[in-house]
C-alpha cells in the first residue's frame, strides 16, 4: 500500500470556507506540522500492524471438527459415555455414542475405549471425515433361565473356552446370571447342568442369555404293592439314554435330548412307557408279568395242524408264549442279513414273520424267535476262515455228532447274528433268545485250534461281548434278549470250558433260560439222595436257589427251561404231567418271571398245565 502526501491539502483545498491569505499560510503552517507527527506514526505504526498480525495468523493452526461415533461391535448399538482420547481432547460419547474432536493440520492418534469393551487405536487428520470405532465387548454377562418355566438355574458352570483350552469358569448366582471378563477374541461359551446337559455357543454378543430344556427326569419305580424295584432299566424311547434304579427303585436319568417318553423295564414286568411331565417327575408302578411257553421246531412250524395245536395250548392254559425256530442250522425265513444271504443254502424260507406275529399278537400270544448262535455248520462249510479248525488235520473241527461250528472269537459273526436279531425284532418278535452261545464242549477240544490262546478269561470276553453287542443294538427296538446257559456254570461258578458265566452275562440279557433238565445233571451235582433225574422239584429249586447266591437280585431274569421229555437211559423216571407240574411249581416258588417247556418234538403234556383264568 502507498499513501500520497498531496491528498490531504488537495481534498482540504476544495472545502467552502474562506480565510485571509496571511492566515491562511500562518494556520496552514500549524496544521501541517500538527498532521505531519500524528501522519508519521499512523503511517509507521500500520505497517508494523499489518505485519504483526500477519506473522500471528501465520502461528495460530486452524481446526476443524471430525465426528467420531462409537459403537458395538457385535450389536452395532451406541457405546454412552466411551472414552476418546486425541492428544490433549479427552471426550466422552454422547447418547448417540457420538464425541467431536478438534483437529488440526497435523495428525492426531485417537484411542477409545469403554467399561467391559477392548481399545480401539487409531490416527485421523483433517481430510478423514466422520468416524465410526466398533469396540469388541471383553466382559460378557447373560442370565440361565429354564424353558417353559422361566425359572432362574443356579450353580450352571458357564466356561470360557479357547482354542488353547478353558481360560476361565464361573458359576451363575442364586438368579441365574452370570459374568465373564477378559474374554479374547474367538472365545466360545460352554454351559454345563446336570439337569440340563451341555450347550455351547461362539461369543456374538456382550449379553449371552440362555434358556435350557431339562436334561433330566427323576423318579422312583415300584411293583403294584408300592415295593421299590431296583434294577428297572429307565430310557428314552431309542434307547440312547439309559440308567437304573437304585436299591431304593430311584433313578436319575440325564440326556434326554427332544425326548418327550421314557421307557421303563424290568424283568418280570410289563414294559412301561410314560410321558415325561412338566414336573420332569416320571414315576412307574410296574405290572407283574409272567411268560410261560412252549417250543414250536422246525418240523411243527411245515405242520399247520401241529402249530395249532401250540396255539391252543396258549389260548387255554397257563401258556402264553411260543418259542419259535427261526435260525438253527438254517434259516428259516428270508432274512436280508448280508452275511448270511452271501452263505449258499442256509436260507430255507418256510416262514412269513410278519404275518406269523399278527395272527399270534392278535390272540394275546408272546413271542420269542430261537437263534443258534455258534453251533452253525452250514456257516462254518462255507467260512472255514470263521470256524473251528483241527489242527492235526487242517480242517474243520467237528464235534461228536460231525458237525462243524464257527469260532465265538470272531467279531464278524458276533455283528452277523446281531443284525439277525434286530432284523427280527423288526419284524415283529417280542423276544430274542439266543442258544448255542457259546464255544463248542462235546467232542475230543485237544485238536481244536481257535487261532488265540484258548483261556477262560477269553473265551468269557467273546462270549460276554456277543450278547452284549446284540443287547446294545436291540435295545432301541423295543425287544427283549433272552439267553440260553448250561445250568452247571450256575452250579460251579466257572465258564465249564464254553465261556459262559451267570455272573458276567446276567447284565447284558433280560431273561436268563437256563436249562435245567434234571435227566442232564449227574449224580452228586444237587444234595440229593439219587440221581437229579429222580427230583425234579428239588433240581430246579436248587439250581435257581444257587443263581440268586451267585448273582443276588436276578431271579426275576430266570426263566428257565423245563425237561417235558423222558431220557432214554435204563433206570431214569418217565416225565408224566405231575413231574412236570413239580418244575413249574419249584421255578415259581422260587419267584422266576416264567417258564419254557422243551419237548424236541414239539409235543407237550396238557394235563401238567393250569388251565387259563
Amino acid at each position: 500500500m502507498r499513501l500520497s502526501s498531496s491528498s490531504p491539502r488537495s481534498r482540504l483545498s476544495a472545502g467552502r470556507l474562506k480565510v485571509p491569505a496571511a492566515s491562511r499560510s500562518r494556520a496552514a503552517g500549524r496544521s501541517w506540522r500538527g498532521l505531519s507527527w500524528v501522519a508519521s506514526v499512523i503511517l509507521f505504526a500500520v505497517p508494523v500492524l499489518l505485519a504483526a498480525a500477519t506473522f500471528v495468523l501465520s502461528r495460530t493452526p486452524s481446526t476443524q471438527a471430525i465426528a467420531v461415533t462409537v459403537l458395538d461391535q457385535y450389536t452395532q448399538a451406541p457405546i454412552v459415555n466411551a472414552d476418546v482420547v486425541a492428544g490433549e481432547q479427552l471426550i466422552q460419547s454422547n447418547a448417540d455414542g457420538q464425541a467431536e474432536l478438534q483437529i488440526g493440520d497435523e495428525p492426531l492418534a485417537v484411542s477409545v475405549s469403554a467399561p467391559g469393551y477392548g481399545v480401539a487405536a487409531g490416527q485421523l487428520d483433517r481430510s478423514s471425515g466422520s468416524q465410526s470405532v466398533t469396540l469388541r465387548p471383553t466382559t460378557v454377562r447373560g442370565l440361565v433361565t429354564e424353558t417353559g418355566t422361566g425359572r432362574p438355574i443356579a450353580n450352571v458352570t458357564v466356561s470360557m473356552v479357547t482354542e488353547a483350552g478353558v481360560r476361565e469358569v464361573v458359576t451363575t448366582g442364586e438368579d441365574g446370571s452370570y459374568q465373564l471378563a477378559n474374554v479374547p477374541s474367538g472365545a466360545r461359551l460352554v454351559v454345563e447342568t446336570s439337569d440340563h446337559g451341555t450347550e455351547e455357543r461362539p461369543i456374538g454378543h456382550q449379553q449371552i442369555d440362555w434358556s435350557l430344556s431339562r436334561a433330566v427326569v427323576t423318579g422312583i419305580v415300584r411293583d403294584e404293592s408300592g415295593a421299590a424295584i431296583a434294577g428297572a432299566m429307565v430310557s428314552t424311547p431309542d434307547g440312547t439314554a439309559s440308567t437304573e434304579t437304585d436299591a431304593e427303585g430311584a433313578y436319575r436319568l440325564n440326556n434326554l435330548g427332544t425326548a418327550s417318553e421314557v421307557l421303563v423295564r424290568a424283568p418280570g414286568y410289563v414294559d412301561q412307557q410314560a410321558a415325561i411331565s412338566e414336573t420332569f417327575q416320571v414315576d412307574a408302578a410296574m405290572e407283574i408279568e409272567r411268560i410261560n411257553a412252549v417250543y414250536a421246531n422246525f418240523s411243527t412250524l411245515v405242520d399247520p395242524e401241529r402249530f395249532n395245536v401250540l396255539v391252543e395250548i396258549a389260548e387255554t392254559t397257563e401258556v402264553n408264549a411260543i418259542v419259535i425256530d427261526v435260525k438253527q442250522d438254517t434259516i428259516y425265513y428270508d432274512t436280508q442279513v448280508p452275511f448270511f444271504r452271501d452263505i449258499p443254502d442256509l436260507v430255507i424260507p418256510v416262514i412269513d414273520p410278519v404275518a406269523l406275529n399278527a395272527e399270534l399278537h392278535a390272540k394275546g400270544i408272546y413271542t420269542i424267535a430261537r437263534v443258534v448262535v455258534f453251533k452253525d455248520p452250514v456257516v462254518a462249510e462255507a467260512r472255514p476262515d470263521l470256524s473251528v479248525l483241527d489242527e492235526v488235520n487242517g480242517g474243520l473241527w467237528r464235534d461228536m455228532n460231525g458237525s462243524a461250528w464257527v469260532n465265538a472269537f470272531y467279531e464278524e459273526l458276533w455283528a452277523a447274528n446281531a443284525d439277525l436279531a434286530v432284523e427280527l425284532a423288526n419284524l415283529g418278535f417280542d423276544e430274542i433268545q439266543y442258544d448255542y452261545i457259546r464255544f463248542p464242549s462235546d467232542g475230543d477240544l485237544r485238536t481244536s485250534d481257535f487261532g488265540r490262546d484258548y483261556t477262560e478269561e477269553a473265551r468269557r470276553a467273546a462270549i460276554t461281548g456277543a450278547v452284549r453287542m446284540a443287547y446294545e443294538r436291540l435295545r432301541p427296538t423295543g425287544a427283549k434278549l433272552s439267553i440260553d446257559l448250561f445250568p452247571i456254570v450256575v452250579l460251579f461258578a466257572n465258564d465249564q470250558g464254553i465261556g459262559q458265566t451267570l455272573q458276567d452275562l446276567a447284565p447284558y440279557a433280560d431273561y436268563v433260560s437256563l436249562m435245567i433238565y434234571p435227566s442232564h445233571y449227574e449224580l452228586g451235582n444237587i444234595p440229593v439222595d439219587g440221581h437229579p433225574n429222580d427230583f425234579p422239584r428239588e433240581t430246579v429249586a436248587y439250581t435257581l436257589e444257587q443263581a440268586e447266591e451267585l448273582v443276588p437280585g436276578t431271579k426275576l431274569k430266570m426263566r428257565p427251561w423245563l425237561q417235558d421229555f423222558d431220557y432214554p437211559v435204563e433206570g431214569f423216571m418217565e416225565y408224566g404231567p405231575d413231574e412236570v407240574r413239580a418244575q413249574i411249581e419249584a421255578t415259581e416258588a422260587a419267584g422266576a418271571s416264567g417258564w419254557l417247556l422243551w419237548n424236541a418234538a414239539g409235543r407237550f403234556q396238557v394235563e401238567a398245565l393250569a388251565p387259563r383264568e
